[in-house]
């Protein structure tokens, strides 16, 4: 319980200064010795619970584009159905090193993303390319629906990169995640009720959930106080080291002990 508490208050913090929460999460509870089946859906769960308050504030500011938001959940809804099944299949051995694969990826590309935000070279509202956002949908939330992080650094930067407004590719990002990461929910809570496939090995722990719902609550003013102090980009700096340095220590954990 003490380490969840730990684990939650960190991706709490990694949640309100740059957006990153399953990243920091995932690999926390995988270090503690959660089942990754068991992790993924939890870290989506909680962000069903706290994102709509990130979700609400970027559809006041304008954020988000309905051309955009429209293929990005559908696309996104896909993914993260299928996510669940397709981890149902592969031992979990194989699905802890992918999740872990998958973060630091998903590091990767946050810090990536950095100097992109920067780019001036966004697509005119009705040239968006909705073919193609569904597909970043897709890959994002089957990425997410597996490992429970990476929908953010993920379909962020795939948006950015297909030229449209940063801005947007955030708060419509975020505004997708809702969908995304219930549909995710659903999907895994029928294969684990069900107990198909490798579900049928898991023990849920419903009991770190209060503590890590709790302590990422609670962090929410001071991780907004951190970014203001510190700046975004040192934040994402700062977020992405602890994201890959956790999931190396828990890929080092799954391949060696």
């Amino acid at each position: 319980i003490v380490g969840s508490w730990l684990v939650g208050l960190a991706a709490g913090i990694a949640l309100t200064s740059v957006g990153v929460y399953g990243g920091v999460l995932v690999p926390g509870l995988l270090l503690m010795g959660v089942s990754p089946l068991f992790a993924a859906p939890l870290s989506l769960f909680l962000q069903v619970l706290i994102v709509p308050f990130g979700a609400s504030a970027h559809v006041r500011l304008g954020n988000v584009s309905k051309p955009i938001v429209v293929p990005l959940v559908i696309g996104g809804i896909i993914g993260a159905v299928l996510g669940p099944v397709v981890a149902s299949v592969v031992d979990a051995n194989v699905i802890a090193v992918v999740v872990e694969v998958l973060i630091i990826i998903g590091a990767v590309l946050l810090l990536v993303s950095l100097p992109l935000k920067q780019m001036q070279v966004s697509r005119a509202p009705d040239d968006v390319p909705q073919v193609r956002v569904a597909g970043i949908g897709t890959v994002s939330g089957m990425f997410s629906g597996i490992s429970g992080a990476g929908w953010g650094p993920m379909g962020v930067t795939l948006l950015i990169l297909s030229r449209l407004e940063p801005r947007i590719a955030v708060g419509s990002s975020v505004f997708g995640r809702n969908f995304m990461a219930a549909a995710a929910v659903i999907s895994a809570f029928v294969l684990l009720t069900t107990g198909s496939g490798h579900f049928a090995e898991v023990v849920p722990q419903w009991e770190l959930v209060p503590a890590i719902l709790f302590a990422s609550l609670a962090t929410m003013l001071p991780g907004a106080m951190l970014t203001s102090r510190l700046g975004r980009t040192r934040m994402s700096v700062l977020i992405a080291t602890v994201s890959i340095s956790l999931a190396t220590l828990a890929l080092g954990r799954s391949l060696f002990f």
